[in-house]
């Protein structure tokens, strides 16, 4: 290790191999602070906020049993229960993104949320879920509806879109808690060596995790290889989603883009959601020293972007429709934008793109602890109600046509929930949440291997009556 500093052009920065690096890991001493506060018996807050998330998940588990009760022929009545499990791949799924994208930028911010990021993973469990009853909800091909694959009545099955879905969304959950385990496999080991009641599952966790050089290499040759398939699966998984449970609903949408916009919303909601969940731990998690307002600022000026790049999503299908102007073309825009759900639209359009617009713009915003949290509120808000009009509108679709115009007979009405529904909108949020919670029993918030190594990157240098911080990059 080495440190260089120009004393005539005040910069600094510092050189460290990586083999000095992950040698020295093993010499620095573990933060003994985040290790006690992993450790430690949670605090009354924490206790009641996972008796909480578990007695609302409950909830929304029968809310899920009525619903299967109440049998799968009526569409409408799926409507927005189609919604609340899309909406937790379109959140909750969308936040471990985070953690790999910065991982490839190589910025030190990101270390303190990127553990926080990776929890999310286990939050696929919850929409895997969710997803299983909409097998039996989606209509098989023989009924003559239109799809994205090829259909041969006896020799291609009549579940085609089934099949494959099943299969990646399998594959995106199980390399979703392959890519959680497998980060966090130093940290077991430190938690193995460091406490005392829990010895015989950190040790089962951390599978021989032994710090040598060559565990390092596979350690990122894995996250690397687990990032780009998980990057992949997220693309695959909305592809399918948004086309065979959705476009293929409505007659005459054919937009090649909707699929990449589903996944879009996804990064965009799982940087909001990542927001909250990093304003909840500094704010009372108790983790005030180790995440500041860099966090904040990285995380904001993200989320400004991401908003942008909505818009030129949204343009961009937009365009195919309204210049198009082929009577279903008008029909899916009807049925979509300007007839009964209008509202839902104008309202998706105000709190996911206005409101971050107008406000992160501001830089006294972006660099701040509570404008990033209340933008990332109204994101979420207009994520369901994106959501909302898509699917609801596509499952609550009257398919009748008109003899004289041959377009729909009836635009579908604003699908109002029921008790049920909103029974299910509850355990959409509250199952994610509580296995989270309870995850974060065994998994540190904060990466303790990522820290240690933080510590290396990193040293405080003399500049004029202060001390800054000099951050170094591997090379």
């Amino acid at each position: 290790m080495k440190s260089e500093y120009d004393s005539k052009t005040r910069k600094g920065k510092l050189v460290y191999p990586e083999r000095v690096i992950e040698k020295s890991l093993g010499k620095v001493p573990p933060s003994k602070d985040l290790i006690d506060k992993h450790l430690q018996q949670r605090g009354k807050m924490f206790r009641t906020s996972l008796m909480l998330a578990a007695i609302f998940s409950v909830i929304g588990v029968l809310g899920i049993i009525l619903k299967i009760i109440n049998g799968f022929d009526n569409l409408s009545d799926w409507s927005v229960y189609v919604t609340a499990c899309v909406f937790i791949f379109t959140t909750f799924m969308g936040a471990p993104m985070l953690s790999m994208a910065t991982k490839v930028a190589r910025g030190n911010w990101r270390r303190p949320v990127s553990r926080l990021s990776e929890i999310f993973c286990i939050s696929g469990i919850a929409g895997l879920l969710m997803f299983l009853p909409l097998l039996w909800v989606l209509p098989s091909l023989e009924d003559g509806r239109n799809t994205l694959w090829f259909y041969d009545p006896g020799k291609v099955p009549a579940y085609s879109p089934h099949i494959w879905t099943s299969i990646a969304m399998i594959a995106f959950i199980f390399t979703a808690l392959a890519l959680l385990w497998i980060n966090a496999r130093p940290d077991f080991a430190i938690l193995r060596d460091n406490s005392k009641g829990k010895n015989k599952l950190y040790s089962l966790l951390a599978w021989g995790w032994v710090g040598s050089t060559k565990q390092w290499n596979s350690l990122r040759i894995r996250l690397s290889a687990l990032g780009i398939f998980y990057f992949m699966l997220l693309i695959t998984v909305h592809y399918f989603l948004a086309s065979d449970f959705l476009m293929t609903l409505i007659p005459g949408w054919v937009d090649s883009l909707y699929p990449a916009t589903q996944a879009h919303n996804a990064i965009q909601g799982g940087v909001a959601i990542l927001i909250i969940a990093v304003f909840i731990a500094w704010k009372w998690g108790g983790y005030q020293e180790h995440l500041g307002l860099d966090q904040f600022w990285g995380l904001g000026k993200l989320l400004f972007g991401i908003s942008l790049l909505w818009v030129w999503f949204f343009i961009s299908s937009l365009m195919v429709l309204w210049y198009g102007k082929k009577p279903n073309e008008r029909d899916v825009l009807q049925i979509l934008m300007f007839g009964k759900y209008l509202p839902v639209f104008l309202g998706t359009i105000f709190f996911v793109f206005i409101v971050p617009f107008a406000i992160l713009m501001l830089n006294n915003v972006r660099k701040s602890f509570y404008g990033p949290p209340i933008i990332a509120i109204s994101v979420l808000i207009g994520n369901f109600l994106d959501r909302y009009r898509h699917y609801s509108s596509a499952y609550s679709l009257d398919r009748t046509i008109d003899e004289n115009t041959h377009r729909f007979a009836n635009l579908p009405e604003i699908f109002v929930p029921s008790i049920v529904d909103m029974m299910v909108i509850l355990g959409a949020i509250a199952i994610p949440v509580f296995l989270i919670l309870f995850i974060t029993k065994y998994v540190p918030i904060i990466s303790l291997w990522e820290n240690r190594e933080y510590i290396l990157y990193g040293s405080h240098e003399k500049y004029h009556h202060t001390e800054v911080l000099v951050e170094g990059k591997p090379y």
